[in-house]
């Protein structure tokens, strides 16, 4: 009976660090392999999940067994990508080695998520876990969270949901505030949190990159005379005027509710009432900016912008019907359901009607390619 060692990048560090992209087959190719990880990144956990494969493989051949080895890897984007990719290359790794059992070697719970899919194609008689000793000194725990936090998937892990939460919590502490002697303290910690929620979650998504990029964009546009700065700028009053007005329903519009009418889910549905189309007007308008630019520019509209804005319509009128009926059912509010009821079916109709129009549109670009083939 042949042992298959298998190792598993779930994420392919293997693939965006050494470039090498799985499956790798048999003992010099993961040496290779893990040398190239090893000096790309001396610090990847993969490199000694890669290694401890590579031992426990040398050790079953010591003992006589009939073994092999191979990693597979799937991609930065972990999920069903990632899953599918190594499902993908497990067949191949299968078909090729023709094992009659497996070691899972792994380095921690994210890439064991995968065993369903491996243990439903082959008996695995083990499962290895590599833990990576770090030092024990202050020092040396400062560098490993100093090193985890610069690493950008476990930033968007970690810091992400904390930050959400923070600033929930601080638009909470704003919305609430009902005693007059308590509202300069209460707004400084709920702006303070605010802010610090929005700078984190910028630090964990390189917004400063993102920023520097996009400023760059607006400057060679603005050399262009494109005009989707104009509709940009008018896109983000609406967003602006559509969160104060919002803000102003949530709270002063509350103050004329009953006692026992203040509370926090209605406040939430009253500032959602605010915003909505707002939002919606402001998506279309910057929407409209750059369909009109790409028209002045190569002369051709862009079908796929028409679509766009047919379903942000169809996406506002839902919104409002969902919004309009939980208002409703919370708070008894005076809405009309026949009302409630149109807006939901007007935007469901508006969204088949996208979904038509994008088929159709599809469908007539697919002919004149084939047509102009043809010729």
């Amino acid at each position: 009976m042949k042992t298959l060692v298998l190792c598993v990048d779930r994420d392919d560090d293997l693939g965006v660090k050494a470039g090498i992209h799985g499956p790798v087959i048999g003992r010099e190719e993961n040496l290779k392999a893990v040398i190239a990880l090893g000096l790309a990144d001396p610090e990847e956990v993969d490199t000694n999940t890669i290694l401890s494969g590579l031992q426990l493989y040398d050790d079953l051949v010591k003992r006589g067994m009939d073994a092999e080895i191979a990693t597979i890897s799937g991609d930065i984007h972990v999920g069903f990508q990632s899953d599918l990719i190594l499902s993908n290359q497990l067949e191949n790794v299968l078909e090729v080695v023709k094992p009659s059992r497996a070691i899972l070697v792994s380095d921690g719970a994210e890439d064991e998520s995968i065993y369903p899919v491996i243990s439903s194609r082959i008996k695995i008689d083990s499962v290895k876990r590599v833990y990576v000793k770090q030092s024990r000194s202050i020092e040396g725990t400062y560098y490993m969270i100093a090193k985890t936090l610069r690493d950008v998937k476990m930033r968007r892990k970690w810091i992400v949901p904390i930050s959400t939460l923070l600033i929930l919590w601080s638009l909470f502490t704003l919305l609430t505030i009902t005693d007059i002697i308590k509202i300069p303290s209460s707004m400084a910690l709920g702006v303070l949190g605010i802010v610090l929620g929005l700078y984190l979650i910028g630090w964990a998504y390189q917004w400063a990159s993102f920023m520097r990029q996009r400023i760059f964009r607006a400057k060679r546009a603005i050399r262009q005379g494109s005009l989707t700065i104009p509709f940009a700028i008018v896109a983000l009053v609406l967003f602006v005027v559509g969160v104060l007005v919002g803000y102003d329903m949530a709270t002063v519009y509350r103050e004329g509710l009953l006692p026992n009418e203040r509370s926090l889910a209605i406040s939430i549905l009253l500032f959602a009432s605010g915003v909505a189309w707002f939002f919606v007007f402001g998506v279309f308008v910057y929407e409209s900016g750059k369909s009109v630019t790409a028209f002045l520019q190569t002369g051709k509209i862009k079908w796929s912008f028409i679509v766009m804005m047919v379903s942000v319509l169809a996406t506002g009128f839902i919104i409002q019907g969902a919004v309009d009926a939980m208002e409703f059912f919370v708070w008894k509010s005076q809405a009309d359901l026949v009302v409630i009821f149109a807006e939901m079916i007007t935007g469901i109709l508006i969204a088949i009607f996208s979904s038509f129009l994008y088929a159709s549109l599809r469908n007539e670009a697919a002919r004149a390619e084939d047509a102009a083939e043809g010729a």
